[in-house]
C-alpha cells in the first residue's frame, strides 16, 4: 500500500537517539540494600508493556544521570525474533535498562513516542528489522543497523490518534484473553468433579 502524501519518510537516527543499556559485568541479582531498579527483558510483557511489579533492586557505584530512564523512553530488545519493546509511560524513580536492551529517546517534536512503538509492530518495519538482523545461533540487530530504519511519520495529530486506537485495541485483547481464561477456569471447575466421580465409581 502506498504511503500517503502527508507522511514523511525519515531514518530513525534523524528523529531519535539510541544508546545501549547499562553494561552489568556480572549476573543481576537482588540486593536488599539496593537503590537502583534494573529493568530487564523479563520486565516487558507479551503486550509490549513495561511491567514494574518485579523489578530487581541493586547497588551501582558508577551510575550517572545519563544512565537513568525517563518518561517516554522506549526500550527495545535487539535479540531474537520477537524484538519486544515497551514505552516508559510515566516517571520511574532511579531505574536503568540492562544491556542488551537498547534505549530509544525521541528527539523530534514531530514524533509521538507511543506512535513510534506502534510503528515498530507494523510489517514494513518488521521486514526491515529482519533484513538487518545478524547471527547464527541467535539473531541480533545492532544499534548502528537500527539507526537506519526508515519510519513513516504522519502529522502529529494522526500519530496521537493511531497511538490511542492501538492502546484501546491492546486493552480489548487483554480483556478478551482474561475472559477466555476465566471461562476455561469455570468450565474446568464444573467438569472436574464429574470426571473425578466417574473415575471413582468406575
Amino acid at each position: 500500500m502506498a504511503t500517503p502524501k502527508s507522511y514523511e519518510k525519515v531514518k530513525l537516527k534523524n528523529i531519535a537517539s539510541i544508546r545501549m543499556g547499562y553494561p552489568f559485568r556480572s549476573k543481576i541479582e537482588r540486593n536488599p540494600k539496593g537503590t537502583v531498579g534494573v529493568i530487564q527483558m523479563k520486565d516487558i510483557d507479551d503486550y509490549n508493556r513495561l511491567d514494574l511489579s518485579d523489578v530487581y533492586k541493586v547497588k551501582v557505584d558508577d551510575l550517572y544521570e545519563k544512565h537513568l530512564l525517563k518518561q517516554d523512553d522506549i526500550l527495545f530488545c535487539p535479540r531474537g525474533v520477537s524484538n519486544k519493546m515497551a514505552l516508559v509511560t510515566k516517571e520511574v524513580d532511579n531505574c536503568v535498562a540492562a544491556s542488551p536492551l537498547l534505549v530509544i529517546q525521541v528527539k523530534s517534536q514531530k514524533v509521538n513516542p507511543a506512535y513510534l512503538v506502534w510503528s515498530f509492530q507494523q510489517n514494513n518495519i518488521k521486514k526491515q528489522i529482519n533484513r538487518l538482523a545478524k547471527g547464527t545461533s541467535q539473531l541480533m540487530v545492532s544499534k548502528l543497523a537500527l539507526e537506519t530504519l526508515v519510519i513513516d511519520i504522519p502529522p502529529l495529530e494522526k500519530q496521537k490518534l493511531i497511538a490511542e486506537i492501538a492502546a484501546l485495541s491492546q486493552r480489548e485483547q487483554q480483556i478478551m484473553e482474561k475472559l477466555a481464561q476465566k471461562r476455561k477456569t469455570y468450565i474446568d471447575a464444573v467438569l472436574m468433579p464429574k470426571t473425578v466421580n466417574n473415575v471413582s465409581s468406575g
